[in-house]
């Protein structure tokens, strides 16, 4: 008797992911379903948590999206029961999950599931797991005694995977395959930094200066070395302007907003979640990544593909992103950030703009998101057998 994957004609694949919120994972996954081929992938997403804003874009391109609504990252036997019995359902060629719970709980069920063929995708390199939780930690270190069972782990860069191997992962297959962007969406914009003045009630014939940091309020992601060169490069002048976004960086959260000095909160704008990050990217004068640990960082290459300079802490494969078209930091080291940003500030206008084109050269010379969807199209067409890989460009 023929089962129902016998039957159908486009290869399946159910996406695993712990959060649809917004964030580096999420966004490079809405960007690959976005542009994968619908003649050859029926495509389905799982997601531990809530559906989150990143969900609801996904269901708009008509691919189901399933929420398991586990909270705090609690695991309930129910949600193991619903997330088997989807899988049982949709009977996917491949699994593939997304992140350290989804890669766990991915395994353990899809082994239950028998016949699902399963890959894994890791997203960072350098974690300090002492900055999270017990269930964290203890999630990393199943992943790694459990990383055996995909047939490939996909990592974002090489610094990733030489750091999980390093942890104990032993999989037999490693792809490296990097983030994409769309050079149509993030681009230069001459009138970008007007509009955000304007937005932010700033004087529109005194252009300001931006520096800009986009992420979500967490320990890895180190805004306490951020806060303290900003603090000193505002005490050498008053022109600059600090632009933050990403989930909880706004006045509500008072661990963030109690640390800056009422002389300086008219230099800070706290944006909060934003689904206009390219236009706020386009209007900074200089991006920052200033992250502990990051794989290859999404906002470092949006920013880049804005035509914007980058200043980025060497870690992950945030060295070899940038190139010599920005400058690169030891992380934790305030007064090396603050340097660096006076040296980009020093420049001439003119000097940082052309510096900032440099940038969006080198970026989409290696990673737009065709080429990036096109290397997952190929690498799940290999995996399965059923479809040649070499057929898939020219139905693009």
């Amino acid at each position: 008797m023929l089962r129902k994957r016998d039957l159908r004609k486009r290869l399946s694949v159910i996406h695993l992911i712990t959060s649809l919120d917004v964030g580096g994972a999420e966004v490079m996954l809405l960007k690959l379903l976005s542009r994968m081929n619908v003649d050859r992938f029926e495509n389905h997403v799982i997601c531990l948590a809530e559906q989150g804003p990143v969900g609801q874009k996904i269901a708009a391109f008509g691919i189901p999206v399933y929420a398991l609504n586990m909270r705090n990252g609690r695991v309930k036997i129910h949600s193991l029961m619903g997330l088997h019995r989807l899988i049982r359902q949709i009977q996917p060629d491949i699994l593939q999950t997304w992140m350290y719970h989804a890669n766990l709980l991915g395994a353990l069920v899809g082994k239950w599931c028998h016949s699902t063929l399963l890959c894994w995708n890791i997203r960072c390199s350098n974690i300090d797991l002492n900055k999270y939780g017990v269930g964290t930690r203890i999630t990393v270190k199943l992943c790694s005694m459990l990383s055996f069972l995909p047939k490939v782990i996909i990592a974002n860069s090489k610094d990733g995977m030489r750091y999980h191997k390093r942890m104990g992962y032993r999989t037999k297959r490693w792809e490296v395959i990097p983030n994409g962007f769309d050079f149509t969406v993030y681009k230069p914009d001459d009138q970008a930094k007007s509009k955000l003045a304007h937005e932010l009630g700033l004087d529109p014939g005194t252009p300001p200066i931006f520096i800009g940091y986009i992420a979500r309020f967490d320990p890895m992601k180190d805004h306490t070395t951020f806060l303290k060169a900003a603090f000193q490069l505002l005490r050498q002048r008053n022109d600059v302007h600090f632009v933050l976004a990403g989930r909880k960086i706004d006045w509500n959260n008072k661990e963030l907003a109690e640390r800056i000095p009422r002389a300086f909160i008219a230099n800070f704008h706290l944006l909060g979640d934003r689904d206009d990050i390219e236009k706020i990217t386009a209007a900074l004068d200089i991006a920052c990544s200033v992250s502990l640990g990051e794989g290859f960082s999404n906002v470092i290459g949006e920013a880049m593909a804005c035509g914007v300079p980058c200043v980025v802490t060497d870690v992950g494969d945030s060295a070899f992103i940038v190139g010599d078209t920005g400058l690169v930091v030891p992380s934790r080291d305030p007064v090396a950030l603050l340097d660096a940003w006076n040296r980009l500030l020093h420049m001439a206008t003119e000097d940082r703009r052309a510096l900032g084109l440099t940038a969006r050269r080198r970026i989409a010379s290696c990673f737009s998101i065709e080429k990036i969807v096109g290397r997952y199209e190929s690498l799940y067409c290999e995996l399965d057998g059923k479809f040649n890989p070499h057929a898939i460009s020219h139905l693009r």
